[in-house]
């Protein structure tokens, strides 16, 4: 009888270590990827606000040129970002208020519904006036950035955020003479 008990107890053992260490594995794996993946979905929802912005504010300037012949210069530069934060992308700003820059957003049409993470500027000019390029502040590199026709009014738009507090900014831009809405460090 003890031969037998000691094969029961011999098969009774549980798991060894290295079934142990391949469990550990497989579970460091998958929260691995758990933890990517929900990084991604964060910033890709942060960056939604961005695209949504600048599609407003691209639908706003061409309702202004319906009604004035021009585009309305926001901001002056493409440097001169509102609202005003210190830390664009770490804390949401309120959109707003009563100074000179809000007002003239606010002739615009431009009001988002809450706090935003980015901060935006627009500029606009005239057909006789050379277009400010997003690639003059060097926070942004546009290699298929189009060229504006000529004698034409123009505007563009630029929203930047450091999405991960001290990574590089990100960074997009659009203008009158694209449909498109370029980007750079996407999620950064």
């Amino acid at each position: 009888m003890s031969s037998s008990h000691a094969r029961r107890s011999r098969t009774a053992r549980g798991f060894t270590l290295v079934e142990l260490m391949i469990v550990v594995v497989i579970v460091s794996v998958l929260a691995t990827l758990a933890v990517y993946g929900t990084r991604r979905y964060i910033a890709s929802s942060k960056t939604g606000e961005a695209v949504q912005l600048i599609g407003a504010i691209k639908a706003a300037e061409e309702a202004f040129k319906d009604e004035t012949f021009s585009y309305q210069d926001v901001t002056g530069e493409l440097t001169v970002f509102y609202p005003k934060s210190p830390h664009y992308g770490q804390y949401k700003v309120q959109w707003g208020g009563t100074d000179s820059m809000s007002q003239r957003w606010s002739s615009l049409g431009v009001s988002p519904s809450g706090p935003v993470l980015f901060g935006y500027a627009c500029v606009a000019g005239g057909p006789d006036e050379n277009v400010k390029s997003p690639t003059d502040s060097g926070d942004i590199s546009v290699g298929n950035w189009p060229s504006a026709p000529p004698g034409n009014p123009w505007y563009a738009v630029k929203a930047k955020a450091d999405l991960d507090a001290g990574g590089p900014q990100t960074v997009y831009v659009a203008a009158s003479f694209t449909t498109q809405i370029f980007s750079a460090n996407e999620g950064e």
